[in-house]
């Protein structure tokens, strides 16, 4: 456990200092970037939706079958800035309800962390806060609490056309033992790292309010069995920009790709729909 601490709080910070620039220029961000970036200061709320109708059903190493994961979930994330020293602070609650694939709703477990921004250098930004996991239902996911961090940087490019980012959230926290070469867990709980997820985007403006990007690349990789599960898709938004607001509405297809060293479920398909609501802070 150790050594995943160690790695994990190194990636973190080559992450955040690969991406700072050695001078800052000042830039003023257009309100349509701002609309599409997790780390503007504004007051945000988000209505989504997603169905994973169909999952991967290949063979893993040990011959089972890749198991079934949910069914869907909808989604609010409440984004709520407040100053803190001087430096912003972005506390972000995300809530899920979702359905298993046996037709059951729960709430999932609940992640909220507070993105504290201490780099800004004109076109763009990084920082890093503490990550909680709250525990939801055991039928649609985790029943037990995670604590951890979690870092953000975006960079913007062609007077602000084009954004870049990266989001990586690391928690630890109580698990069932899964043994592998049998497909099941063992009925233990021991304490260890959760999946790092690693979240790139790109988005790029079209034009008249219209954009295109990635999808909702949460890639996650699994510290105890050396697994990967990667979503690959895309991503058609429209921002429509008021004087005091804005909304971001998106639709989005992904499908997973996964190694045999990650058992568990990889959606085939995945259909997301967003409408997201912004409000910019002075």
């Amino acid at each position: 456990m150790r050594r995943t601490v160690a790695w994990s709080g190194i990636l973190l910070g080559l992450l955040l200092w690969a991406w700072l620039p050695t001078t800052a220029v000042a830039q003023e961000q257009s309100r349509e970037s701002a609309a599409l970036d997790n780390t503007a200061a504004a007051w945000s709320f988000q209505f989504a939706g997603q169905a994973m109708p169909d999952y991967r059903a290949d063979t893993l190493a040990n011959g089972d079958v890749r198991p079934e994961g949910n069914k869907g979930f909808a989604q609010f994330r409440m984004v709520a800035p407040i100053k803190v020293a001087g430096l912003s602070v972005l506390p972000r609650l995300t809530l899920r309800y979702s359905q298993n694939r046996d037709g059951e709703w729960g709430i999932s477990p609940t992640d909220l962390f507070a993105l504290i921004l201490p780099f800004d250098w004109g076109t763009g930004r990084a920082g890093f806060g503490p990550d909680i996991v709250i525990p939801g239902s055991s039928k649609v996911g985790s029943s037990e609490w995670s604590y951890g961090l979690a870092g953000a940087v975006i960079q913007r490019f062609f007077n602000d056309k084009m954004m870049v980012g990266l989001l990586v959230q690391q928690t630890w926290g109580q698990r069932d033992v899964y043994d592998l070469s049998q497909g099941v867990t063992t009925g233990e709980v021991e304490t260890g790292a959760n999946p790092m997820i690693i979240n790139p985007f790109i988005n790029y403006q079209l034009g008249k309010g219209w954009y295109i990007g990635t999808n909702d690349l949460q890639a996650q990789y699994s510290w105890e069995f050396g697994g990967w599960k990667v979503p690959i898709g895309a991503r058609l938004g429209y921002v429509l920009v008021n004087p005091t607001n804005s909304w971001n509405f998106y639709v989005e297809y992904a499908t997973d790709v996964a190694t045999d060293d990650w058992p568990g479920a990889a959606a085939k398909s995945k259909f997301r729909v967003n409408a997201s609501y912004s409000m910019p802070v002075g």
